[in-house]
């Protein structure tokens, strides 16, 4: 608390912090799982069992993070997190689960949600960020960008959506698209508030994106998104 004026005029909260959270379990646990996934982190929350972690717990760490008094600050260590690792957790394959989720609890890595562009905000099925397939079939080439993505210039990973297909919901699927593919580009927007969240324009240019980070069924990405909404 004595410190989050000081972190919101300067736009960033410390790295620490979000290390610490994920050491002490809590990004873990955050996850709206009404099971603790052990399988993907040596860290626990010390006060409460596995067994009986609920997501009465995550209201719990969400209400003590907002005692700070600082929206910037709850946004920048749980907002991207909170929305953009479900998806990739409940839909993604297994083996890309299992190699990008374990960093991310961990606080290691961040990744957040693309969704919302300049010309496609809550009208999710006519987004237009487009996603080719390549002609040998093993990547998707990724093009388009994305406007108010929370966390953005601070994740690795991006849960975002795209037209694989025809015009609306049923064209969009979701992808996992990791910063070190290339092809992605990030400038922090300047917000009247929540400084720290670390607000974001996202652009993709010809980012080339394997198949296997396709979360959920291609042209089926709507209702993952719509899941994740709700």
């Amino acid at each position: 608390m004595p410190n989050v004026t000081d972190w919101e005029q300067s736009k960033k909260v410390p790295d620490s912090i979000y290390k610490t959270i994920g050491e002490k379990g809590y990004l873990a646990g955050l996850l709206g799982l009404h099971k603790y996934p052990t399988h993907l982190t040596k860290y626990r929350v010390k006060s409460v069992p596995v067994e009986k972690w609920d997501l009465f717990h995550e209201f719990v760490i969400t209400d003590e993070l907002s005692r700070a008094g600082s929206g910037g600050f709850v946004w920048n260590l749980i907002a991207g997190f909170g929305i953009g690792a479900p998806p990739a957790l409940k839909y993604g394959k297994k083996a890309m689960v299992e190699r990008i989720m374990p960093d991310i609890l961990n606080g290691n890595q961040r990744i957040c949600l693309a969704i919302t562009e300049p010309d496609a905000g809550s009208d999710v099925a006519n987004l237009t960020c487009e996603a080719k397939l390549s002609e040998d079939g093993k990547h998707y080439i990724v093009n388009g960008e994305k406007k108010w993505i929370t966390n953005g210039v601070y994740s690795e990973y991006f849960t975002t959506a795209v037209r694989t297909g025809g015009e609306g919901m049923n064209g969009v699927s979701l992808l996992l698209i990791e910063r070190k593919f290339g092809g992605v580009s990030t400038r922090e927007m300047d917000c009247q508030g929540v400084w720290g969240s670390g607000t974001t324009y996202v652009t993709f240019e010809d980012c080339m994106v394997p198949v296997e980070n396709l979360i959920g069924k291609e042209n089926q990405g709507f209702k993952v998104i719509m899941t994740n909404f709700k």
